[in-house]
């Protein structure tokens, strides 16, 4: 992958122009631009000429909540999510930046090469995907809230210990506006909820504000449309290019792995018995809640839509999912004990998006048992990956999601997959992302290729249950193991 990667990039990177003609560009500029270029440009656009110093575009396909336009010299992001409404001008480097009629909440030069504040930890694999990793330079979240191998092995305690990283309290406006003023080379990335929404060298990103029942009413992909939010980030370092390929990609393996679903979902309805055929696996999406003080609180059940109910649908299964509930707790509804009980009882899978299973375990052994999903040891958590790396991860490894889902939802849609999050609370231990291979190298998303499935027909006997003959799974794992050889090669 390095040497792809470098090979990339001496294909798409401009040489410096030596001549004080314009020469439009075969992709972005990586860096600023030298005098003789901006002067060469200058003169063009004094001339008439049209200019454009951006190839490579971003494009809002599946997200509702951004869109950038490009002028030739700059671009203006919009960040469109109702009660946000932020505008940003980003202007190549090199060049003076243009005075424009639209009010503005931030002015930045392109490519971005200044210092970042990471306010989020969803926000960290985006920054990471484009090797942006080592331009981090504070953190208004907790440090042990953090799961990437490179930050906590490397970047962090090496910049702990030479002053370079810095930790600002959590939710505290006043130090994170006096750090950018004292840095004010810095671009902090703000969330969709903060309340200081245009201090200045912030940028909001609404990421995980993209609406579930919004992409559900529009035939939207809310977990597309959320990893879509990379081409945002990408804008700020000339990166639309890279931006745009992974996003693709992630796109097409996860399209294919739904696809693949479906086909899995109607060979197993062709094994069924006749009375069974319109029965769909049931998934049960719950936790249990309690306060600070540990008392209990009740039963916070999965509501539909949302980006869970998405994989259910595209994993062919039917997921359980209710508003109602007799507890009222600070204005949301939770279930009671016994209200939980029978409406959750009879699930097939059990997938408890928390950590503190084993606590739970401990206090309602004799009330978890009487739910068959406990019974048949078919209870999952997030934390295959480690405690916190659900929530600072995922959504950059969607793909990777629905694939776990799919396979303990008894959709195994392709068997050289390991899952990668759900954990079988009874026989498997909290995992990790793994160590740091190379900080100053790009994260790279955790990858089971797709390989499409045929449909059988319900004539033929080219596939077993799953999908595949004997002889079908050792070709595909042939195939599979041929490409790693070969991504590691490049």
């Amino acid at each position: 992958m390095k040497l792809l990667t470098a090979f990339s990039l001496a294909l798409f990177n401009v040489p410096t122009a030596t001549t004080a003609s314009y020469t439009p560009p075969s992709s972005n500029y990586y860096r600023c631009l030298t005098d003789t270029e901006a002067s060469a440009i200058s003169t063009a656009l004094a001339n008439g000429e049209t200019i454009d110093l951006f190839p490579s575009k971003a494009q809002s396909d599946q997200s509702s909540y951004w869109e950038v336009e490009y002028h030739g010299t700059y671009k203006i992001l919009r960040n469109t999510q109702p009660d946000v409404n932020t505008t940003y001008l980003l202007y190549q480097c090199g060049l003076d930046a243009p005075v424009v009629e639209e009010k503005v909440d931030g002015i930045f030069h392109v490519p971005f090469t200044g210092g970042l504040v990471v306010t989020d930890t969803t926000q960290i694999p985006f920054i990471e995907i484009l090797n942006r990793r080592s331009q981090i330079v504070a953190f208004a979240v907790p440090e042990n809230l953090i799961s990437s191998p490179c930050l906590v092995e490397d970047i962090i305690p090496a910049g702990k210990e030479d002053g370079t990283i810095t930790f600002l309290p959590l939710y505290n406006d006043t130090a994170l506006d006096s750090f950018l003023k004292e840095h004010n080379r810095t671009l902090a990335f703000g969330g969709p909820w903060d309340e200081n929404l245009t201090m200045k060298n912030k940028v909001i990103i609404s990421s995980v504000a993209e609406s579930p029942a919004l992409a559900a009413e529009q035939g939207r992909d809310v977990n597309q449309a959320i990893f879509e939010w990379l081409e945002v980030y990408g804008a700020f370092f000339n990166e639309e290019h890279l931006a745009n390929e992974t996003v693709e990609e992630t796109r097409a393996r996860y399209d294919c792995h739904t696809e693949n679903a479906m086909i899995v979902a109607e060979e197993r309805r062709r094994e069924m018995l006749e009375e069974d055929k319109s029965r769909l696996p049931l998934v049960l999406w719950a936790y249990h809640m309690q306060d600070y003080n540990g008392t209990d609180i009740g039963w916070d059940v999965g509501e539909c839509p949302n980006y869970y109910c998405t994989y259910a649908s595209n994993c062919m299964v039917n997921i359980l999912n209710s508003t109602e509930g007799s507890v009222d707790y600070y204005g949301y509804t939770y279930m009671s004990d016994d209200e939980f009980l029978e409406f959750g009882k009879d699930a097939d899978v059990w997938i408890y998006p928390s950590s503190n299973w084993n606590s739970l375990v401990t206090q309602k052994a004799d009330y978890l048992s009487d739910f068959k999903s406990v019974q048949n040891m078919e209870v999952y958590d997030y934390q295959l990956s480690g405690e916190s790396a659900w929530f600072e991860q995922r959504m950059a490894e969607y793909d990777n999601v629905l694939l776990d889902f799919c396979e303990v939802a008894k959709r195994d849609i392709d068997p050289t997959h390991g899952r990668k999050w759900f954990r079988n609370v009874y026989i498997e231990g909290v995992g990790s992302l793994g160590a740091c291979s190379d900080p100053d190298e790009p994260y790279m998303p955790r990858v089971t290729e797709c390989l499409k499935l045929e449909e059988n027909g319900g004539g033929a006997d080219s596939y077993s249950s799953s999908g595949y003959t004997s002889l079908g799974k050792t070709l595909v794992a042939w195939l599979l193991m041929s490409l790693v050889s070969i991504s590691v090669l490049w």
